[in-house]
């Protein structure tokens, strides 16, 4: 019973022989009897800031009334628990209907945006965010609860951004899930990276490499020194590049360790380190702790620095194949963009082996593929320099989800250093007489072999005019 701001249970009424009755109207009256103590009605009246009216009733009739609130009050309780618990129910099931459907549909990020009436929930497919649905306002806390409970995270906490991790099985497989929580104006936002072991491609024959590249990229990364670069944006499928060359060369004869932030996948057979600025454990301190661990292949996640690099310059020249990531727009750029972050030219001409630039596009539903672009392609194509006639469009169908297109693949720019192009970098030739060098060795660009794919009926117009611009 609730008196102006003060609980009174029932076991305090009894003992004190007194029972608050509110009437419709909101006036309280105090069933008082013969035996009830004075000074606890004076406490009451101090507390509710009044006086109260006062009903005369016998000692059995007070302990009575307060045994049927008691009753009451507990049926009331029972219903609270179990709406709680219909709602905590609704919510792990809605979760675990959103990833599931998210792994179905192989999306690799789940976005969970608050707004003023509803939650909404993008899958990331193939690179393309696409609205699946939505979450009412009235479930929104519950699911976000609920999704900060399964990774570990703090559920009070709704000011500061958190990270966390879930660990989710689904039918015979467990996937790991990145969380990264962050605060906004109508709530918290909630972005869930899935990491399916089964979407991972560790075969070179299935990344998009023509056959001449896919063996020039085989030789290099046996050998036993120099430097191999992978860049592009992020998105771009960097990481998985490097995990399908490393799982084509490890073996138990070869020490291959890999310095990354995160890890998203575990290799079998390979020694990997996550890197914690917090602790001081970044890409250079660990790279330097590294050497003194006989590696035979380095991976480091991405060369960020003057440091980094420096320590991988110097572990390329002490016979140790290091394999690691640029953000560069082009194979060539990134000789430019290694002299601009301190890097030797004469050392860079004797340490680097190869450099490939990729970008990841789009694939036309092979079962609802036709003819005649819509405008936007039909644009897009005019501007590669194509004749939009008779080429590829997508229509949508159950395949694809309706969304026309289905998995990605990959378009290389592959630059092998040969003698010729190491000498021109010790002499620092610039990028665009380097690049003119390249192609009339027979390097294609990124544009050139997108628009073969284009001719070939494999993707659209607007993917390669997106990632080759």
């Amino acid at each position: 019973m609730i008196l102006s701001g003060a609980t009174l249970s029932p076991e305090f009424c009894i003992r004190y022989l007194i029972a608050p009755i509110i009437e419709s109207n909101g006036t309280i009256r105090l069933m008082i009897c013969p035996q009830t103590n004075a000074n606890i009605i004076s406490v009451l009246q101090f507390i509710a800031g009044r006086k109260f009216d006062f009903i005369r009733s016998s000692q059995e009739e007070i302990i009575a009334e307060n045994q049927k609130y008691a009753a009451q009050r507990t049926d009331e309780i029972g219903a609270e628990v179990r709406k709680s618990d219909d709602a905590d129910h609704t919510a792990i099931e809605r979760v675990n209907s959103v990833i599931s459907e998210a792994l179905r549909m192989k999306a690799s990020d789940i976005h969970l945006e608050p707004f003023e009436d509803f939650l909404a929930v993008r899958y990331r497919i193939d690179g393309i965010l696409q609205e699946q649905s939505s979450i009412k306002k009235e479930m929104m806390p519950s699911f976000i609860s609920r999704i900060k409970i399964i990774s570990g995270l703090d559920i009070a906490e709704k000011r500061r951004p958190q990270d966390g991790r879930i660990r989710f099985q689904i039918e015979d497989r467990v996937v790991d899930i990145r969380v990264s929580v962050a605060p906004t104006d109508f709530g918290e936002k909630i972005v869930l990276r899935l990491l399916d072991k089964a979407g991972l491609r560790l075969d070179l024959n299935l990344l998009g490499f023509e056959d001449d590249d896919r063996r020039i990229f085989e030789s290099k990364i046996r050998l036993s020194n120099g430097i191999i670069l992978i860049t592009g944006p992020t998105g771009s499928g960097k990481t998985t590049t490097l995990y399908a060359a490393l799982n084509q060369i490890r073996s138990p004869e070869v020490n291959i360790t890999t310095i990354e932030d995160p890890i998203e996948y575990n290799l079998p057979g390979i020694n990997q380190m996550q890197i914690k600025p917090e602790i001081n454990l970044t890409f250079a301190s660990a790279l330097r702790a590294i050497l003194r661990q006989d590696p035979d292949v380095i991976m480091v996640g991405e060369i960020r620095d003057r440091e980094t690099l420096d320590n991988a310059l110097r572990a390329s020249l002490t016979g140790h194949l290091v394999l690691s990531t640029l953000h560069t727009n082009s194979a060539v750029s990134s000789i430019a963009r290694l002299i601009d972050l301190g890097a030797e030219p004469f050392l860079l001409s004797s340490s680097l082996r190869l450099v490939i630039a990729q970008r990841l596009v789009r694939l036309i539903c092979p079962f609802c593929q036709g003819e005649v672009l819509d405008l936007n392609e039909r644009t897009a194509a005019l501007a590669l320099g194509l004749n939009p006639e008779n080429l590829f469009k997508r229509k949508g169908c159950p395949h694809c989800f309706h969304i026309g297109c289905r998995d990605r693949t990959a378009i290389y720019e592959l630059l092998s250093i040969d003698e010729e192009i190491s000498d021109m970098i010790m002499h620092m030739a610039g990028v665009n007489e380097i690049l003119a060098f390249a192609k009339k060795r027979g390097m294609q660009t990124l544009r050139e072999r997108g628009i073969e794919l284009i001719k070939r009926g494999k993707t659209l117009p607007s993917e390669v005019w997106r990632e080759s611009c």
